[in-house]
């Protein structure tokens, strides 16, 4: 029976209506990420279906590889979109048709398969994120199935009735078409595999966005339990009291946590710099590094400072938002639990920002995401590198105002009595008087 008592009495001082609230807000923030990663999957089903196609050899052999490719069986019908290339800048071309892929058959494509050679086919597209999903090759691995069971089907369909294959005819059943790829990043393109750029970036491209996280926690989580803490043991109200103007003791706060969080994110800068170069070098990857260089996918010296500014911002944020919610701490449990909505917060465009291109969800979610101030700091480094200046200004102007607003309201909770009477939980026992009674005082 002691037991169940102890064991309901924590249970009671646990489970509080804000402990409520944050499952809640965990559920439906993950039921709304589910959401959004079942639309882009199926977005990408969608488009792995639609070929867009330029038939440079313009042969009838072609037109037959294109008609089974429309109908592969009667109950089966692709949409295969006929368009035509007027010079060999693809990156222009794309721009043109306002297509974000192209299958090209080029000319020679039926004379290579007469001759029994295997026939090489092109497949352009459009690289804007280095997010996982917003980079899968459906599409060519479509075009690919469709064109090499055409062309089976259109040159060998009689004879494979009939049982007359030669030899070779037979190897080159076996593969008929080769795949060539081409990647276009704004105006740059280069022959190589939008999937073997993602893995080649992938290091850099996760990393940045752990570290992003991780100084946002960290450095909330220690401004926070120093606010809380103090103003629990009373120490807050002593040094409130001293003869320092409490805009002093607010700043200073800010800044040696926001110091500390700088040389977190330096050492780990480095750190990933020399933990990439040593990736990097591993393996025969120097055609694929060469292909990156030559796709525009690097960033300078003045975009890290600038991607790191951005870092810093969302680090202030962060720990504007703290002093407030640590303020409103009332005991210590309180106040971990207070840190869950930065957390949330943060892990949001997190995950959005490692699986998906942000830039191509629907309107009303993305501008959702983009109200998150720390989603613009997780996109900072892909939004410099393709080029996306306007996306990153505005992000950083958004997050300075957002900035000054969280740092203005912490200001008037400090040089206000709030300090003191702000909480959550209503009732509040402490011991009082000279007679040792105890009273309860009952807090805004």
């Amino acid at each position: 029976m002691k037991f169940m008592s102890l064991f309901k009495k924590e249970l009671r001082e646990m489970i509080t209506p804000q402990t409520i609230a944050i499952l809640v807000m965990i559920y439906v923030g993950l039921m709304m990420l589910g959401n959004v990663m079942e639309q882009q999957i199926n977005r990408i089903v969608e488009e792995s279906s639609e070929i867009v196609l330029c038939d440079q050899d313009n042969t009838e052999f072609t037109q037959a590889v294109i008609s089974a490719m429309k109908n592969p069986t009667p109950d089966i019908t692709n949409d295969v979109k006929m368009v035509t290339l007027e010079s060999d800048d693809y990156a222009k071309e794309l721009d043109r048709l306002d297509e974000k892929n192209i299958v090209v058959l080029p000319k020679g494509f039926t004379e290579q398969v007469e001759q029994g050679k295997t026939a090489e086919y092109i497949y352009v597209g459009k690289m804007t994120s280095l997010s996982t999903l917003g980079n899968v090759s459906a599409g060519s691995e479509t075009a690919k199935q469709l064109i090499q069971t055409s062309v089976v089907s259109s040159l060998y369909g009689k004879k494979l009735v009939q049982g007359k294959l030669t030899q070779d005819e037979i190897k080159q059943l076996n593969q008929p078409v080769d795949l060539k790829e081409i990647t276009v990043v704004k105006d740059n393109t280069a022959e190589v595999s939008s999937q073997q750029v993602v893995q080649t970036k992938t290091m850099e491209n996760m990393f940045l966005p752990i570290i992003v996280f991780l100084l946002i926690m960290y450095s909330s989580q220690m401004v926070l339990n120093a606010v809380s803490t103090e103003k629990i043991d009373k120490t807050l109200e002593t040094l409130l009291s001293a003869p320092v103007s409490r805009l002093s003791v607010l700043s200073s706060k800010m800044l040696a946590a926001g110091v500390v969080a700088a040389m977190y994110a330096v050492v780990m800068m480095f750190g990933m710099n020399g933990l990439m170069s040593k990736m990097q070098q591993g393996g025969d990857t120097s055609s694929v590094q060469d292909a990156v260089k030559q796709l525009g996918l690097t960033i300078s010296g003045v975009q890290y400072v600038m991607v790191g500014v951005q870092m810093f911002i969302s680090i202030l944020i962060a720990l504007s938002i703290s002093l407030v919610l640590g303020v409103l701490a009332k005991d210590a449990k309180s106040g971990q639990s207070l840190l869950l909505p930065i957390q949330l917060l943060s892990m949001v465009p997190y995950m959005l920002s490692m699986f998906m291109d942000i830039k191509t969800l629907s309107p009303v979610i993305r501008y959702v995401v983009y109200a998150i101030p720390f989603t613009h700091t997780f996109m900072a480094n892909e939004n410099l590198m393709f080029g996306n200046y306007t996306l990153y200004w505005g992000g950083l102007i958004y997050q300075l105002v957002l900035l000054a607003v969280c740092m203005t309201f912490a200001i008037k909770v400090f040089t206000s009595d709030k300090i003191f009477t702000m909480t959550l939980g209503g009732k509040k026992k402490s011991s009082g008087g000279l007679f040792g009674k105890k009273t309860e005082v009952h807090e805004d």
